[in-house]
C-alpha cells in the first residue's frame, strides 16, 4: 500500500507529465546569426583631406553596441571590430540594436544568417554630461520567477551589518528577535519562519541545519554585492528545501570587487565592527579576493533596569578567501573557503560587572556543572568551516550548451548554555551537484538537468540539571545521518515574446524517509509591453532541527515535550505576481501585486500556548497554512527623490491541539496580520570629485501579533497580554561621500524609541527562575533608540 507521501508524489508526477505533454516542440534546427554594427565615418566628425578615398564609402565599427532579441534576455555586445553572434530565435522576432549616442533600430528577423547593420548618430552635441541613475531595487518583467533584486546601493541605505539586518528597507522580508537575551535575529517570509525559505550564497547552500538561525549573522553586509529575493518555490536545481522562496546572496568576489574596500562601524550600544574586501589579479587566468570581518561588543547595556543585558556581549571573527579561474576554451571556476569563530555572553548584568575581560569567563560558563547558576547567564560558542568549488565549461561556438559541477562542504560545532540547560551540537554537511544545460532543436526550448547528492550528519546532546524535559521519544532526531541522492530536470519554453514557462521536476530518495518528488512550475505572460503576470506552483520538503530552530525557547524555563517521532515537513506553495511599469509626470514608476498560499501536508508544530510548556509534534491530519497579499509601489518622483510604499496582509494559522482540542485553527504567534511600509531616498547631484549627500528614511507600521500566555500562577508577576500592541518604527540615515572615495554615514534606528514593556517574564524574581522565567516572548524592540556611525573607503573601481 502506498503511503500518503508516495501517493502525493505519484500525483505530482502525473501533473508534471501532463504539463510536458501540452508543450509543443519546435522543429527548426538551431543555428547562429552573425552580423556587424557600424556607422559612417562622417557621423563621428572625422575630416578627410580632399581627394582622399574619393568614390569610396568609409565605415567605422562600433564596439560595445548592445544586440538583443526584444522581449527576452538573450543578447550580447559587439566586439572590438563591431561583430556579434547570437542564437537564432523564431522568424518574426525583432532584433534590437542600440548604443548610447546613436539611434536604436529594430530589425524583424526573416531567416538570414548574416547582416550589416548601420547606426545613425542620434543627437549631435558639442559636449554633454551624461548622468546615469540605476534603481537600487528591480523586478524583471521578463523573468518567469518573481525575483526582486537588491544591489549594493540598496544595502547601503541602512547599517546592514549582516544578512539578518539587510532587509530593513525591504517590504517582503521581516526580521525579528528570537528572544530578549541573545540578540539573535531571524527572518520571516510569506508569514512563515525563515527556515522555510532556502537561503543560498552564490547559488550554493547558505544558512541551514544547525546554522539556520545564527548563520545569518555570519554573512557581513559589506561583503554582499547583491541579493535576489524569489517568492514561491524556487528552481529545482537548487534542491528540495525551498517552500516559501529562495534568497540568493551574491558575494563580492575577484571579478566584481574593488581592489580595496573598508567599512568601519560603531553603534551607541557599544558595538564595533571592521569589514574589509580586497581583490587581486594574480595572472591572466587567476584572480582572488580576501574578505575579513571582526566584531566586538563589551558594553553592559540595561536600559530597562530589569537586571538583564539588553544586548549581548559579542566577539566574532569571520574570514573568507575566494579564487576565480577564467581559463581558455570556455573553462570557468570559482573556489572558496570560509571560517567563523563566534562568542556570545548574555544574561544578568551582575554576572559580568567588575571584570574587564568578560570573555575569559566563557569556558567556565559553558562547562559549569552548577545546577542553578545564580546570576542567570547565557553563553554561546560557534566554530564553523566551509569550502566550495564550482567548475563550468561552455562549449566553444555553442554558448547555449554548458556543463558544470558544484561541491560544498561544511563542519559546524556549537556549544551553548542557558541557565541550567546546556547544548553541544555538531553537523558535517556535504552537497554535490552536476548540471548540464542545452537546447532542444532551438533556443525556444532550453533545459537544465543534473544529479545531486547530500550527506548530512547531526549529533546533538542536550542536558539539564533537573529532569524536567521529556526527550525519550527524540533519540532518533538528536543523532542522525541523512543521505539523499537525487536528480532533476528543468525545461524552459519560450512561446514568442509574451509567454515563458519553466517546468521542473526533481526526485530524491531519503535514506530515512524514502522517495520524494518536487514538481515546480513558473510562468510569465506579458499582458502588455510593460505589464507581466507571473504564476508559480510547487512542492517542498525539509527535515527539521527543532533544538536550533526553536533557539529562542532556550531562553526560558518552559518544559519541552516531544510527542511521537518527528517526520519531514512537506508543503505546497501557489502564488501569482502582477507587475506593471509606467510613467508618472515623465518619471519611472512601477506597481506590484502578489498573493501566495502555502499549505502544509505535514508540519512540525511548536505549541507554546500552554503556560510553562512547549509541545512539539507533527500530525498529517492537522491544518496549517499561510496566506499573504502584498501591494508595492515604487516611484522615482524626482531625479533626486525615490519613493517606495507597500502594504502586506498575512493570515497564518495552525491547529494547536493542546490549546484547542476541537482542532480549530489559531493565529500563529509573533506574526503581524497587517504591515505597512514606506521609504524615501534623496540623493544630491554628484560633484566633480564624487561628492554626494544621501538621506534615507524608512517608516514601517507593524500591526498586533498573537502572543502565547506565559506562566501566570504567581500572583505578583507582571501581566503579559495575549495580543501585542501595534507599533511604528522609523529609521533614518545620512550619508556623505567625500573626495578620494571616502564616505561617512550617520544613522538612527528606532528613532521614535519604541520599546516592548517587560520583555522578560519573571526578570525581577530570581528565586522563581525555575518556575516563571521566560525571555522568549518578544514581539518588538527591546533596546529602544540606537545611533550609529561608520566610514566606507573604496580604492579603485568595481571590476565589472
Amino acid at each position: 500500500m502506498l503511503s500518503l507521501n508516495q501517493v502525493s508524489g505519484v500525483k505530482a508526477l502525473l501533473v508534471f507529465a501532463i504539463l510536458f505533454g501540452l508543450s509543443p516542440i519546435n522543429s527548426y534546427a538551431q543555428k547562429q546569426i552573425r552580423g556587424k554594427v557600424f556607422t559612417p565615418e562622417s557621423h563621428l566628425g572625422h575630416n578627410r583631406e580632399e581627394g582622399e578615398h574619393q568614390g569610396e564609402a568609409e565605415y567605422v565599427p562600433l564596439p560595445g553596441a548592445t544586440v538583443v532579441w526584444k522581449g527576452t534576455t538573450v543578447g550580447t555586445m559587439t566586439d572590438l571590430f563591431g561583430f556579434f553572434k547570437l542564437p537564432v530565435m523564431s522568424e518574426g522576432d525583432t532584433l534590437q540594436i542600440s548604443m548610447i549616442g546613436f539611434e536604436t533600430v529594430g530589425i524583424v528577423y526573416s531567416g538570414w544568417d548574416y547582416m550589416d547593420i548601420p547606426l545613425e548618430q542620434g543627437v549631435s552635441l558639442e559636449s554633454a554630461v551624461v548622468e546615469v541613475k540605476r534603481s537600487t531595487t528591480s523586478i524583471s518583467l521578463l523573468d518567469p520567477l518573481n525575483i526582486q533584486s537588491l544591489n549594493r546601493k540598496e544595502l547601503a541605505k541602512a547599517a546592514c551589518c549582516n544578512l539578518s539586518e539587510a532587509f530593513e528597507t525591504n517590504a517582503s522580508v521581516d526580521a525579528s528577535f528570537t528572544d530578549a537575551v541573545t540578540g539573535t535575529k531571524q527572518i520571516r517570509m510569506l508569514g512563515l519562519d525563515g527556515k522555510y525559505t532556502q537561503i543560498l550564497v552564490d547559488n550554493l547552500p547558505g544558512p541551514r541545519g544547525l546554522n539556520v538561525v545564527q548563520g545569518l549573522s555570519f554573512i557581513p553586509g559589506p561583503w554582499i554585492d547583491g541579493i535576489a529575493i524569489s517568492k514561491g518555490t524556487g528552481s529545482v536545481s537548487g534542491g528540495y528545501e525551498s517552500i516559501t522562496g529562495q534568497i540568493n546572496v551574491a558575494m563580492r568576489n575577484p571579478e566584481n570587487a574593488e581592489p580595496l574596500h573598508i567599512n568601519l562601524y560603531g553603534s551607541g550600544a557599544g558595538r564595533l565592527e571592521w569589514n574589509h574586501v580586497s581583490s587581486h589579479r594574480v595572472n591572466r587566468k587567476w584572480s582572488t579576493a580576501l574578505l575579513s570581518h571582526a566584531e566586538l561588543g563589551t558594553r553592559l547595556n540595561d536600559r530597562n533596569d530589569d537586571g538583564f543585558l539588553d544586548t549581548p556581549l559579542k566577539r566574532d571573527l569571520v574570514l573568507r578567501n575566494e579564487w576565480k579561474l577564467r581559463g581558455d576554451r570556455g573553462m570557468r571556476g570559482e573556489y572558496s573557503i570560509s571560517g567563523v569563530h563566534m562568542d556570545r555572553l548574555a544574561g544578568q548584568k551582575a554576572s559580568y560587572e567588575g571584570t574587564s575581560k568578560p570573555f575569559d569567563m566563557l569556558p567556565l560558563l559553558l562547562n559549569s556543572i552548577l545546577p542553578d547558576p545564580n546570576p542567570w547567564t547565557a553563553a554561546t560558542e560557534i566554530l564553523r568551516l566551509e569550502a566550495s568549488a564550482k567548475t563550468g565549461y561552455v562549449f566553444p561556438g555553442q554558448a547555449w550548451k554548458s556543463l558544470g559541477s558544484q561541491f560544498y562542504t561544511s563542519t559546524h560545532n556549537q556549544k551553548h548554555r542557558f541557565g541550567n540547560r546546556s547544548y553541544d551540537g555538531t553537523e558535517k554537511y556535504f552537497r554535490a551537484n552536476v548540471l548540464f544545460s542545452s537546447i532542444i532543436n532551438n533556443s525556444d526550448h532550453k533545459f537544465t538537468t543534473g544529479l545531486s547528492y547530500v550527506y548530512d550528519n547531526f549529533n546533538e546532546i542536550g542536558s539539564w540539571a533537573a529532569a524536567s524535559d521529556d526527550w525519550s521519544d527524540t533519540k532518533d532526531t538528536l543523532a542522525r545521518t541523512e543521505i539523499v541522492p537525487g536528480g532533476f530536470f528543468e525545461y524552459t519554453w519560450t512561446a514568442g515574446e509574451r509567454l515563458v514557462v519553466v517546468a521542473g521536476l526533481r526526485g530524491d530518495f531519503h535514506n530515512m524517509y524514502g522517495a520524494f518528488a518536487s514538481p515546480r512550475i513558473h510562468a510569465r505572460y506579458s499582458l502588455a509591453e510593460e505589464t507581466s503576470l507571473k504564476i508559480v506552483a510547487g512542492r517542498g520538503f525539509r527535515t527539521a532541527n527543532v533544538m536550533m530552530e526553536q533557539l529562542g525557547s532556550w531562553a526560558s524555563n518552559r518544559k519541552w515535550n516531544f510527542i511521537g517521532n518527528l517526520q519531514p515537513e512537506i508543503a505546497t506553495n501557489v502564488g501569482f505576481n502582477l507587475v506593471s511599469k509606467f510613467n508618472i509626470n515623465s518619471r519611472d514608476a512601477s506597481i506590484s501585486l502578489d498573493g501566495y498560499w502555502t499549505e502544509f501536508e505535514n508540519r512540525i508544530i511548536v505549541d507554546l500556548w500552554s503556560p510553562n510548556e512547549i509541545y512539539i509534534s507533527n500530525n498529517e491530519n492537522l491544518s496549517s497554512y499561510s496566506k499573504t497579499l502584498q501591494l508595492e509601489f515604487d516611484w522615482s518622483a524626482h531625479r533626486r527623490l525615490d519613493i517606495r510604499a507597500a502594504y502586506r496582509w498575512v493570515d497564518a494559522q495552525t491547529d494547536y491541539v493542546d490549546f484547542n482540542p476541537e482542532g480549530e485553527t489559531r493565529r500563529d504567534p509573533f506574526v503581524a496580520t497587517h504591515r505597512a511600509f514606506t521609504q524615501w531616498s534623496y540623493a544630491s547631484r554628484i560633484g566633480k570629485e564624487g561628492q554626494q549627500t544621501r538621506v534615507d528614511a524608512t517608516l514601517q507600521w507593524i500591526g498586533s501579533q498573537s502572543l502565547p500566555v506565559p506562566f501566570v500562577n504567581a500572583s505578583d508577576l507582571d501581566y503579559h497580554p495575549s495580543e501585542s500592541p501595534d507599533f511604528t518604527q522609523l529609521n533614518l540615515q545620512l550619508s556623505q561621500t567625500l573626495p578620494n572615495a571616502l564616505e561617512l554615514y550617520l544613522g538612527v534606528e528606532n528613532l521614535l524609541n519604541v520599546k516592548q514593556d517587560n520583555p522578560i517574564v519573571g526578570a525581577n524574581y530570581p528565586d522563581e527562575f525555575n518556575q516563571t522565567f521566560d525571555a522568549s516572548l518578544v514581539y518588538g524592540p527591546i533596546f529602544g533608540r540606537m545611533t550609529y556611525a561608520g566610514l566606507r573607503w573604496t580604492l579603485g573601481e568595481k571590476r565589472s
